[in-house]
């Protein structure tokens, strides 16, 4: 249990409490690895880039705010 001391009304503090924020799902993506933002069913947004590769971090599809496409693959043979 907390106690939260401020002069503000506890209607403001409390005020979004049960909303959920976003969700982030990790991806790989030649090689790296993302945390990303699903927008929509098919795109997401960057929210951070996980490699331990420099380059990685100078390619501009990675930055955080770039948004990706989802492009379904099948592999021959999988049904």
């Amino acid at each position: 249990m907390s106690i939260i001391y401020t002069p503000l009304p506890i209607e403001i503090v409390l005020e979004g409490i049960d909303k959920q924020g976003p969700e982030y799902q990790e991806i790989e993506v030649g090689g790296a690895k993302l945390l990303v933002e699903q927008q929509n069913m098919d795109s997401c947004r960057v929210v951070r880039l996980i490699s331990t590769d420099p380059m990685d971090y100078l390619r501009d599809e990675f930055q955080p705010g770039t948004e990706l496409k989802f492009i379904p693959r099948f592999n021959q043979g999988e049904v």
